[in-house]
């Protein structure tokens, strides 16, 4: 193990381990802060010294996701914020407020930040993405062709297949009872929002 530690730095490592245990992923700096009384940039000062001293291994893009050295790798299940429903569809206004959480697998996540979003009907049946079902969603802003994507368009949110011709995005669905969404390549009111990478389905 890394350099000793001070008597406080002792008492947020314990913390770490203490919060982990009870709730299957680690606490922000803010948590940090709040539970020692101390300023929020203190529990980032805390959380950096672990690490430097060889305590802790933290996760790029995944502040939730801490593993302690030496010790077995954490299977504890990563916290996927749910932002809301999106539709497979016609385009519905996308919520983006957390209404809930999934804990699952991190070897079902791969890399980035993740996030999950209901889906609301049955325009991707084909691509087996079913109404009621949960889509995992890595957060980026680009996509190669045929590759299933959060598309919003006009503040509204899609689950599609993406394709990109002649200088105009084609939103394709996985049902042929729905038509293709077509927009300029450039419009301002589109964008994508993150790449599918997982449907997580509940019985």
């Amino acid at each position: 193990m890394g350099a000793p530690l001070t008597p406080s730095q002792q008492q947020v490592l314990t913390f770490l381990r203490e919060f982990m245990t009870r709730h299957r992923f680690a606490p922000t700096a803010k948590e940090i802060a709040t539970r020692f009384g101390i300023a929020e940039k203190n529990g980032f000062y805390y959380l950096d010294v672990l690490e430097r001293k060889g305590y802790i291994r933290r996760t790029k893009h995944r502040p939730r996701r801490i593993e302690f050295p030496g010790e077995p790798p954490s299977r504890s299940p990563v916290r996927v914020p749910v932002l809301g429903r999106v539709p497979a569809g016609n385009p519905l206004e996308a919520v983006e407020e957390v209404e809930g959480e999934l804990f699952l697998d991190p070897s079902l996540l791969g890399d980035g930040e993740v996030f999950s979003l209901r889906v609301k009907g049955d325009s991707m049946v084909d691509a087996h993405i079913r109404d009621g079902d949960y889509v995992l969603v890595r957060a980026q802003q680009n996509a190669e062709a045929g590759e299933i994507v959060v598309a919003v368009l006009d503040g509204e949110a899609t689950v599609k297949r993406f394709d990109r011709q002649r200088g105009k995005v084609r939103l394709e669905p996985a049902n042929p009872a729905y038509p293709t969404i077509v927009v300029p390549a450039d419009s301002p009111s589109f964008r994508i929002a993150g790449k599918v990478v997982g449907v997580y389905r509940k019985f």
